[in-house]
């Protein structure tokens, strides 16, 4: 049985790879990307990590901001367990950092889910998009759908 660190390093990798995602470029993939949360209703930090989420990766579009959140779960769990998590990841990114809502994948490797937020429900897809394929559907979206 895969960790979820093995699921990402010999299974996701890869597959974002065949994407032509670059992986070790933090111009392109940013992993364990931290998201900070407001946290005004706590009034001290229990722990370091108090007020962050850390997203699996974060895809970047060529101007540098996340484009979309992939939540990655080991191989033996139902990929759908990070459905929730990736889609609040998105919502906390706009939140932050502003613009468009990223697209969600979420994935345990072999399932890959790809859920446009604010237009779709997520579908079940047989690979990532490449950062060009993103960008294409984010301009359509935004330019077409939300008029």
């Amino acid at each position: 049985m895969k960790t979820e660190k093995l699921t990402r390093q010999e299974i996701i990798d890869k597959r974002l790879k065949q994407a032509n995602w670059n992986v070790s470029d933090k111009t392109q993939v940013v992993e364990e990307f931290d998201i900070i949360v407001d946290s005004q209703k706590v009034q001290e930090a229990i722990n370091p990590y108090s007020g962050h989420q850390f997203s699996d990766y974060v895809l970047l579009g060529k101007d540098g901001k996340p484009i979309a959140v992939v939540e990655a779960k080991k191989t033996s769990v139902d990929a759908a367990i990070g459905r929730e998590q990736a889609k609040q990841y998105c919502y906390n990114i706009q939140k932050k950092h502003g613009g468009e809502l990223p697209f969600c994948f979420y994935t345990n490797g072999y399932e890959i889910h790809f859920w446009d937020l604010e237009n779709y429900p997520p579908k079940k897809v047989y690979g990532f998009p490449t950062r060009d394929d993103l960008e294409r559907y984010s301009y359509i979206f935004e330019k077409h759908v939300k008029v």
